[in-house]
């Protein structure tokens, strides 16, 4: 919730709207993080409990704003039918010799989710934010900023980020092993606020819980 004795009320808020993963499916990610350290040498990793799926950067807004925000959130949460995701694989965004993200995948009802991205970036252009210009890929952020020429021990598999194409899947990691189990149902949307320098870095400001059946 928003305190009303924030010391920074006055400045702008960094907000997005963003799926949450579950305790369940975090847990799962904290415990793969350490093998794909190993092998992939990237210099940022993101904290397990930042861990989510983006469906709308609003960027620096108001604090005076939210109020606004919430209720167009709340109208999408009362359209919005839960469905299945799951983690699946992993990938990277960026030239294949030096990628700037690396990220998980999600399998399961992604044209539910695509659909919810665009009810989320219709609401969004309603209060005057401008889209974004580019096609939804919808992914889980694990790391940034790949650390070319770096040694040690995610020198050993650095071939594992030589994809024919940025964007496709990494090799090295390309199957399920990583995520086992890692599926639920997508039931909420959250109002993030990021908070530079703090680690977690997302604070979550409100969930709006799907209330349509059907």
């Amino acid at each position: 919730m928003i305190s009303s004795t924030d010391s920074s009320t006055l400045a702008p808020w960094r907000l997005f709207v963003a799926v949450p993963l579950p305790p369940e499916v975090k847990a799962l990610v904290t415990s793969a993080l350490p093998t794909l350290q190993a092998g992939l040498p990237f210099q940022k990793w993101v904290h397990p409990e930042d861990v989510h799926i983006t469906l709308v950067f609003l960027g620096d807004t108001a604090p005076a704003a939210v109020p606004a925000l919430e209720a167009a959130l709340t109208r999408l949460a009362s359209r919005a039918v839960p469905f299945p995701l799951r983690l699946e694989g992993t990938g990277t965004f960026g030239a294949p010799q030096a990628p700037r993200v690396l990220w998980a995948g999600l399998g399961g009802s992604l044209p539910a989710l695509h659909r919810l991205q665009a009810d989320a970036a219709r609401e969004a252009a309603e209060l005057g934010y401008a889209p974004e210009g580019r096609a939804y890929a919808p992914h889980v952020t694990l790391a940034r900023r790949y650390a070319a020429g770096g040694g040690g021990r995610g020198s050993a598999r650095r071939h594992a980020l030589q994809p024919e194409k940025a964007g496709t899947p990494v090799p090295a990691f390309s199957g399920d092993a990583l995520w086992p189990a890692a599926a639920w149902t997508a039931d909420r949307v959250v109002l993030y606020r990021t908070r530079m320098g703090r680690s977690p870095m997302y604070e979550p400001l409100r969930e709006f819980v799907f209330s349509s059946g059907g």
